[in-house]
């Protein structure tokens, strides 16, 4: 069994090698912070639609690998966040029907945020993002009963709180409780999504010593040494389907985000959206009413919130539309999702838009951040 799963996952296991040997290489001044895990979690799905009960009696079996790099305090964000880790990992999910929801790999990357508890016992918040492909999906002849996902890819999104206990200086065990979620994000129908539930434990080893985790000792609202407000101009592409069988329609977006640093941890700010999507366009066109470009283009304006780590991001933004020329689907819109800002000022930005908790589509964009 053991070298099925080796042969199956050969290239996974050559990554992982290769991501270890470079992290323990960038870990030569950070006293080799290197840590790698695995984590088994007892699931759930959550029939969150009367349908999906009847498929979703089986229990999930599901295991993940981590390789991370635990931060070694050199900087003024390691602080901030109790020493916080990164790295990436591998999780395998049996979703315990595999004639209707199969089976999922996930590859992503993760940050996890020490809570600072003193003693033997600790906690931590893990974050992790990234892909999934999924063997089986809606099919309208070969599976037309699996209404929740659409696509082979789909995004990754996993929560999880664990209790830590030190077995020595270099080897860990975490318990934990999780919420994993996936989603094409509307790029095609049907899209109603999964959620899981469980609880997990982990077995983490450790390549120096363990048990971090101390509250930052510095204020976190002290001057900041950076710039204090700024402006991001970004370009984002998306796509999405409607319904089933509807062409599948390119959303563009042109956003203006000016922010304010808050302390270190946190921009507050304002902005203003520029939608363009080939299927309000289509909608207007069958009304035989048009006038011009701005019949089909939609304006927002929205309030954001950036929680800050280093030039990585968590950004939330809620907003309102201001001028449309084709009814959208609600007034208001949210916006979650993850900027990267390079040291040349150039961003990337990925982000899910939504109404009313519903997902309108996955926004993939590129632009330039200035400071002042």
């Amino acid at each position: 069994m053991i070298s099925g799963i080796i042969r199956k996952y050969r290239c996974f296991f050559l990554l992982a090698a290769l991501c270890l040997i470079a992290l323990q290489t960038h870990a030569e001044g950070n006293h080799k912070l290197v840590f790698f895990g695995g984590q088994y979690h007892f699931q759930y799905i959550w029939p969150h639609r009367p349908d999906l009960e009847v498929h979703a009696q089986s229990p999930v079996k599901s295991f993940e690998l981590n390789l991370g790099l635990r931060t070694s305090g050199n900087e003024y964000w390691h602080g901030l966040y109790n020493m916080p880790a990164y790295g990436i990992g591998f999780s395998y999910f049996d979703l315990g029907n595999p004639q209707v929801l199969g089976i999922a790999r996930s590859g992503f990357v993760f940050i996890e945020i020490p809570l600072g508890q003193p003693g033997f016992q600790k906690r931590r918040l893990k974050l992790s993002a990234g892909l999934s492909h999924f063997d089986t999906y809606y099919d309208p002849i070969e599976n037309p009963e699996n209404r929740f996902i659409g696509t082979p890819w789909n995004l990754h999104f996993n929560l999880n709180y664990a209790w830590l206990f030190y077995l020595g200086n270099n080897l860990e065990i975490s318990p934990g409780i999780a919420f994993t979620h996936f989603s094409n994000g509307a790029a095609r129908k049907p899209n109603r999504g999964l959620n899981l539930y469980d609880v997990n434990i982990g077995l983490r080893f450790m390549l120096d010593y363990g048990n971090p985790g101390k509250y930052a000792t510095g204020d976190p609202h002290m001057h900041n040494p950076r710039a204090t407000q700024n402006l991001f101009i970004t370009y984002s592409i998306g796509q999405m389907q409607r319904e089933i069988d509807d062409p599948v329609y390119r959303a563009r977006t042109i956003s203006v985000n000016t922010t304010i640093n808050k302390g270190l941890r946190m921009r507050w700010g304002v902005g203003l959206d520029l939608f363009y999507d080939d299927h309000a366009r289509e909608q207007v066109s069958l009304t035989n009413d048009i006038d011009g470009f701005m019949d089909y283009v939609r304006a927002g304006g929205f309030i954001s919130n950036d929680i800050v780590f280093n030039r990585l991001s968590i950004i939330l933004n809620l907003g309102t539309y201001l001028y449309y020329g084709y009814d959208p689907l609600a007034s208001i819109y949210s916006r979650v999702g993850l900027r990267y800002l390079t040291r040349s000022g150039i961003l990337a930005h990925l982000a899910l838009k939504a109404h009313d908790g519903r997902a309108d589509y996955v926004e993939w964009g590129l632009g330039y951040g200035f400071s002042f």
